[in-house]
């Protein structure tokens, strides 16, 4: 998922660098690896990190970028049926 996707479902278009903000100071526990560029670039300083929990969902990576899903072209970076924090 990608930020200005966070940004539309949570009801603000256009506030993509906002969630980046919210995610990179966040007090709790956010899965913040689950989201990305457009482009589907890693966070940067984090790549290592990144790179290493999407993996461990099952996310293909490539040149340090998410690959898109073959079936829309979608970035996909959840991971069905796994525990993404409470809905709103």
């Amino acid at each position: 998922m990608t930020y200005g996707e966070v940004a539309a479902e949570a009801g603000f278009p256009g506030a993509a660098r906002a969630v980046g903000r919210i995610l990179a100071t966040a007090d709790h526990d956010v899965p913040w690896w689950r989201v990305v560029t457009t482009t589907g670039r890693l966070v940067p300083g984090h790549e290592d990190d990144h790179a290493r929990r999407l993996r461990a969902e099952g996310v293909a990576l490539a040149d340090g970028r998410v690959v898109p899903d073959g079936a829309d072209g979608r970035l996909v970076t959840g991971v069905a049926g796994a525990d993404q924090g409470p809905a709103a």
